[in-house]
């Protein structure tokens, strides 16, 4: 077997709505095919958030995996090896630097590893286990749901209620760390589900400790991002006031960000929660050793941002707390596969090989398109 071809297709995903830091009208996404002398394709489709990653794939990433000794990219059972196609798109890459690159090479990772699991006619989260030897593996995750993003029009309680609807038990919404996120949660909170807020490193020193008691009654499930991602100290800071968990770690992106989060972001292992995505964070081989770095840390305490369907199988393969997605299903990186439903805040995934991208019909159409 030998990757022929890999390709980009950068897709405008943008909506109107916003969260405390940017809004997501210009918003685009990167959906990546690698393409192999045997037929199979393996896919790949960001995490949002972050804009797609063409140039870095077309200028360096994709034309180094190319240029790879096919039999390096292969395991000893003539496999793909998604930690070899990441090593090789990373030559000549100096240390630190993790900003965009590091969602590029998770990309192209991420269809390796959907093409290896093709090979093996297995899903992907257990090639993902079988890889790294997780016991803990399992088809059945906890699942939650984000919305509640500040809109033109009051539609939070709305979207909270579908999302409960469709079966969510734990809904994240969007606050902007000012004294009116209590009348914001007032409002969801009538509808008896357990919620998170994600404040989007908005809240300022001044008001820390009043708007942490005002929240404080709600018992959330966790508070995210408080702090900007790179001020630690600040986040140290914010846990020690708030009785409240709290989460962090979407914006960081590598092992070597994770080990400044556990050594100075003041984060307590029996409470709070890590959320490094490894789709941005240079891929499940680099995602697992920050699992490995972070000894004594129960692993349902990790709840990698967004994601989506690879997100899921990462969450099942690797033992994981729970998967976060966009409950609209209408969307090409919302909901789950088709068919597939939310119970109990739960899903089941599907028994098909790789991802199961092909099990989902508006973002296949995005992939085969690639």
């Amino acid at each position: 077997m030998r990757i022929v071809d890999v390709r980009e297709r950068t897709v405008a995903i943008g909506t109107a709505m916003r969260n405390a830091a940017i809004a997501f009208d210009a918003m685009t996404a990167s959906a990546v095919a690698l393409v192999s002398d045997t037929g199979l394709r393996g896919y790949a489709f960001d995490s949002i958030g972050r804009y797609g990653k063409g140039a870095l794939l077309r200028e360096r990433f994709i034309p180094r995996l190319l240029q790879a000794d096919p039999a390096s990219l292969l395991d000893a059972d003539g496999l793909v090896d998604p930690a070899a196609c990441a090593r090789a798109a990373m030559a000549n890459e100096k240390q630190g630097g993790h900003g965009e690159r590091p969602g590029a090479i998770g990309l192209l990772e991420a269809a390796a590893w959907d093409l290896r699991a093709k090979m093996q006619r297995l899903p992907l989260w257990r090639s993902i286990a079988g890889y790294f030897g997780c016991r803990n593996a399992r088809s059945d995750i906890a699942v939650y749901a984000s919305c509640g993003h500040f809109r033109t029009d009051d539609s939070l309680t709305r979207e909270v209620g579908k999302a409960v609807d469709a079966g969510y038990r734990c809904v994240k919404i969007k606050a902007d760390g000012t004294d009116g996120d209590v009348a914001r949660l007032e409002g969801a909170a009538k509808l008896k589900v357990q919620l998170a807020v994600d404040v989007n490193g908005a809240l300022q020193p001044g008001i820390a400790e009043r708007w942490f008691a005002a929240l404080a009654p709600f018992r959330l499930a966790w508070i995210e991002e408080p702090a900007p991602p790179l001020d630690l100290d600040l986040l140290a800071r914010y846990a020690a006031m708030s009785a409240t968990p709290l989460a962090t770690g979407e914006n960081l992106f590598s092992f070597d960000d994770a080990r400044n989060l556990l050594r100075y972001g003041g984060l307590r292992a029996e409470r709070d929660f890590v959320q490094v995505d490894p789709l941005l964070s240079y891929g499940v081989t680099e995602y697992v050793r920050i699992l490995e770095l972070y000894q004594g840390w129960d692993r349902r305490h990790f709840l990698p941002h967004a994601g989506h369907l690879f997100a899921a199988h990462c969450v099942a393969g690797l033992g994981l707390g729970m998967a976060e997605a966009a409950p609209d299903g209408a969307l090409p990186y919302g909901g789950y596969w088709d068919g597939v439903r939310v119970a109990g805040g739960r899903v089941t995934i599907p028994d098909a090989p790789g991802a199961g991208y092909e099990a989902k019909a508006n973002l296949l159409r995005i992939l085969e398109e690639t």
